[in-house]
């Protein structure tokens, strides 16, 4: 049997079914419980910043990713080969972003500006290679 609590909010599954449980970690009593299967409910609005208390058990990524997609303010993305990965954490007052981070979920925001930061340091490598290269190719006078 399964347990999960967050906040002021508890649940126990039976039948083999996970849990999960995520509450606001400045406002306790503002949280959401779930089993395995189960249906997934909003009521929660969270950003990447907002402090989260979360506890899972033995449930499958997927449906943490779906719990945390029906209280995120972005769209979460679950990577396909992890699908059926069963998911065990018990955090307190991490940021709802390092949650994602750490049970292996990305937003769809998150992965455009970790594209765009990636596009930077490429462009950035590329001209300090470029400004060695001809550093050498063509020394100033007197050098």
């Amino acid at each position: 049997m399964a347990k999960c609590q967050a906040g002021d909010c508890e649940v126990e599954c039976g039948g083999g079914k996970g849990c999960g449980c995520i509450a606001e970690s400045d406002n306790p009593q503002n949280c959401q419980c779930f089993c395995s299967g189960g249906e997934t409910r909003g009521g929660l609005a969270l950003d990447p910043g907002t402090l989260v208390d979360v506890s899972t058990s033995d449930l499958p990524l997927y449906e943490v990713a779906t719990f945390f997609n029906s209280l995120s303010k972005e769209r979460i993305i679950v990577p396909a080969r992890r699908l059926n990965e069963p998911v065990t954490v018990n955090l307190k007052s991490q940021p709802f972003g390092e949650v994602l981070s750490q049970v292996g979920l990305k937003t769809e925001e998150g992965i455009e500006r970790e594209r765009k930061r990636n596009a930077l340091l490429m462009f950035l490598g590329g001209l300090a290679a470029g400004v060695l290269l001809f550093g050498f190719l063509y020394p100033r006078d007197g050098e």
